[in-house]
Parts: structure tokens; sequence; C-alpha cells
């Protein structure tokens, strides 16, 4: 799915101070050093930025009178004028995250410091336009009507992350044909538009995924990683010199998409190999009418005979993916994260590190295997990082 924006119209909400979002590059440029360094002090900005101290000065004050910066405590002690640190207002800026899951939907409202301020989920057997659209309007509403009436005009807009041809998960859902054939003709700008009147942003979960994990999670710190998500289907995001990329059409590293061969001979895809609808498979054999209980609880017990069996598959193939991400895009890190508790995802990417030792790596550098921190919330945070990054950053 390729990322779409426009304005929508609808939910009751403050009327949007909208310059606040339109700066202009060089206030983009101090904002983005600013979110770099968590703070800086006034008399760095012109240097790092190589701005004239002059227009930094100037810069920096009509920021602070935008109320998108503040001013620190003056820091004594050196030679000269004491130091006056500059860094984000968390109050200067919001924005929504939306990600669309096979099982559930979460909904996060964050600030321009990037802490979430607010979070809702809804589960569900299967997702459908209404179902979403009918936690989408409920959920604003709790989120920004949480904000005090001064801040509700500062949102930037909504992201959302949701699954590329939703309509294909026809085939691994219970849900009535006609429901999920439903999202064939829906698309998100325009038919949300009736709930809101802020700007939506709509990108593949999976890159919203790598997106908030390169945002908020374990991966702050890479500029160029290779992302995987196991969840109900498999997929991921790639970044390069700190950017998400998404290609021509949205979806770039489809990696569910990957080519696997059987020891039939038989093609397949990734996504037949290391996807969580697996596991939830047999364990609806097993345990009828439990298997989306028990994948949804902290703790995994009573099954670990087909966990067992599911992880080594599953690494299996991850690393035989993990081999051609790095052959495609050079990358020197590959993160991985999923929709299990923290000692499963641990344990699998022991088991990654074990296959991955006797990978055939010639022309190519081993790459260093990183673990997620976001699980679940990954694509909503990513999602919801969107439109501050677009519209406030350099990002």
């Amino acid at each position: 799915m390729s990322m779409q924006t426009s304005t929508a119209q609808g939910l009751a909400l403050p009327g949007q101070d909208r310059s606040l979002f339109a700066p202009s590059d060089n206030e983009r440029l101090i904002l983005t050093l600013i979110k770099r360094y968590g703070e800086i002090p006034a008399s760095e900005i012109a240097k790092e930025t190589g701005l004239s101290a002059q227009s930094a000065s100037v810069i920096s004050r009509l920021l602070e009178t935008q109320g998108l910066v503040i001013k620190g405590e003056p820091v004594r002690g050196r030679v000269g004028k004491p130091s006056v640190p500059i860094m984000l207002n968390r109050d200067g800026a919001f924005s929504i995250g939306l990600r669309i899951g096979r099982r559930s939907a979460d909904l996060v409202l964050i600030d321009l410091t990037c802490e979430i301020r607010g979070e809702l989920r809804q589960t569900y057997k299967f997702p459908t336009p209404e179902v979403i659209v009918n936690f989408v309007q409920s959920g604003i509403g709790k989120l920004v009507g949480a904000l005090e009436g001064g801040l509700q005009n500062r949102i930037a807009g909504i992201g959302i992350a949701a699954p590329f041809e939703l309509w294909n998960w026809l085939d691994n859902t219970s849900a009535p044909k006609d429901q999920m054939l439903a999202w064939k003709t829906f698309d998100f700008v325009t038919d949300i538009r009736s709930l809101t009147d802020l700007p939506i942003i709509v990108s593949n979960d999976s890159s919203m995924s790598s997106m908030g994990e390169h945002a908020f999670g374990s991966a702050k710190s890479l500029s160029n990683f290779a992302y995987f998500y196991i969840g109900s289907f498999i997929g991921g995001g790639v970044v390069l010199n700190n950017r998400l990329y998404l290609g021509e059409s949205g979806n770039a590293a489809a990696f569910g998409s990957f080519p696997i061969r059987d020891s039939d001979g038989n093609w397949g895809q990734l996504i037949g190999k290391a996807s969580l609808v697996l596991l939830e498979n047999k364990l609806e054999d097993r345990f009828p009418n439990q298997a989306q209980h028990m994948l949804q609880a902290n703790d995994w017990q009573g099954f670990d005979d087909l966990l067992e069996a599911w992880l080594q598959e599953t690494a299996a193939n991850l690393a035989y993916a993990i081999v051609m991400a790095v052959a495609a895009y050079d990358v020197p890190a590959i993160v991985i994260d999923g929709s299990m508790p923290p000692e499963i995802r641990t344990r699998l990417i022991t088991m990654v590190e074990d296959e991955m030792k006797g990978a055939d790596l010639r022309g190519i550098r081993a790459p260093v295997i990183q673990e997620g921190s976001l699980g679940n919330m990954a694509g909503a945070l990513g999602a919801a990082y969107q439109p501050i990054a677009t519209q406030i950053l350099s990002e």
C-alpha cells in the first residue's frame, strides 16, 4: 500500500493551527537537530547547522514563540556566559497513530518528544472496515479529549499502518467473504473523511513498524538496518541513512513475499514458512477455539512441542531471508521483533543466530542481529511518528 496524504473532515475537534505544521527548511533543520540530541546549547545550533549565529538565534526565538521548543535552566560553571539548552516542547505538537492487525487494532497518541500520551486497543475475530471506522471514531475522541483544551489544536495528523491488500487475508481468517472483500474498495483517506479534519498518511504496516523501532525502540542508534516483524504474517522494512526506504509503490522490503523452495522443489513464500498464523493453526487443531486467547497471553504455556517446532522452522527460514536481505540492501544490522512474549522473541533470535553460523555468506558481510523492543506497538508508534516527521522535522 503506497503512502497517501489528504485532509479529512468531520470529527468534532477544535480548529487545528496548521501554521505550526508548515515550518521552513531551516526551522525543520533546527527542530531535527534538537530532536537528535535531546537538547542542545543555543550557542551550538549555528555551528551544527551551518547557519549564521544571527539566523540561528532568530529562528530559535520564533520556534520558542510558536511553542515548539523551550529553554532549559542555564548551565553555569564555565568561563563566559552560562550555556542555555534548548529542547523540544513535549506539548508543542501531537500525532495519532493507528495500526490494523489481524486480531487487534491499536490507536496511540504521541507528543513532539515521541512520548506516548495515550493508547487504546481493540481486539476482534477479524478486521472489517466497519469495525475499524468505529474504533477510530470513538478512539480519537477519547485520546484527543484527554488533552487540555489549548493543546487540542496542535495535532499534526493521523498516521495509519495498514497491511498491503488487506482483502487477501480472506484465506487466513474466519471472516465472511463479503466483509473482507469490502477492503478492496475501501480507501482510508476518503472513507475516514467523515471522521476527522486531520491530515491522514497511510503506509504499509510493516514499514511503519520499522519506523517505530527506529524512532522509539532499540534501533534508535542504527542508521542502516533491515527489520523483520513476525506477526500473524511476517513483514519488514529497511532503513537506509536514517530514512525509511519505501520504494516506488510504498511496499519495499515485502519480506513476506521472499521466495522459498521446499524439499520437494515446490515454490512458496516466506509468509507461509515464518508467520504466527502457522502456530495458531496448529494450536486450533489441538485446542479448538482457544488458539487466539493462548497467543494473546503474556506467557505461552501448555504447547511446548508445537512452539519448539514452530521456532525451529521460523528460525531456519528467517536466516535464509536475512541472507537475501543483506545481499540486496548491504545493511550491517538486522532487527527482529514480533507479536510474542519477550522471552520467546529472545529464544527465536538465539536460534536464528545459530542458523546463521551455517549460512554461506561469501560475498556479503555477516550482519549483527539485534532484538526489537516494541512488539505490537511498533506499527502504531511508527504510524504516529509519520505526521510529525513529514510536517515538522527533516526526516
